[in-house]
């Protein structure tokens, strides 16, 4: 069961980054991302397509209005923004559950940006109650991001298909993490 509204991760805090909430501007520079078939290529979306970088963008604005969850702006700071990060509620296999999805701007891969926010949203999600466990969806070829969920503390639990694709469902539990 997951708890509703997610409250919103906006001015959340790590060690480098503040997350915020997308607004349609930053289409800009997040098709840097779109731009790049290294960063979509388990993506559903065109390369260069600035009609999904908006889509993309505009599911997150439509989910915090929703239920609160969404994608959030990572930034660092110098003000920098780096990547997306968040919490965002999913139907896998009937069951509602929360997932922590991530994604990083290719230009700021392998400094730890996706982990460090993957873990302030696993610790948010615990910390609020808001699911026993949260999962991440992850393609599984996909092992940039496989590894980025074991730095969360998840494991890899099962194979799905979430929306019309296949995907591995990783999960950390809440009292695994207390030690209970």
């Amino acid at each position: 069961m997951v708890k509703l509204p997610v409250p919103s991760l906006e001015g959340l805090r790590t060690e480098r980054l503040t997350f915020r909430r997308l607004a349609p501007a930053d289409v800009d520079w997040w098709m840097g991302y779109i731009n790049d078939a290294t960063a979509i290529r388990f993506m559903p979306f065109t390369l260069g397509s600035r009609a999904d970088c908006a889509l993309m963008i505009q599911r997150s604005l439509d989910r915090y209005a929703q239920d609160g969850s969404g994608l959030h702006a990572l930034i660092t700071a110098d003000g920098t923004a780096v990547g997306q990060c968040g919490l965002l509620t999913q139907e896998v296999d009937g069951a509602a559950e929360l997932e922590v999805g991530y994604h990083l701007h290719p230009a700021h891969w392998g400094r730890g940006y996706a982990s460090e926010a993957a873990i302030a949203c696993r610790d948010f999600a615990f910390a609020r109650c808001l699911a026993p466990s949260v999962i991440s969806l992850i393609d599984p070829g996909n092992a940039l991001s496989q590894a980025v969920a074991r730095r969360n503390g998840m494991s890899c639990g099962k194979r799905t298909v979430h929306r019309g694709i296949p995907a591995d469902v990783w999960r950390v539990w809440a009292d695994a993490r207390s030690g209970t």
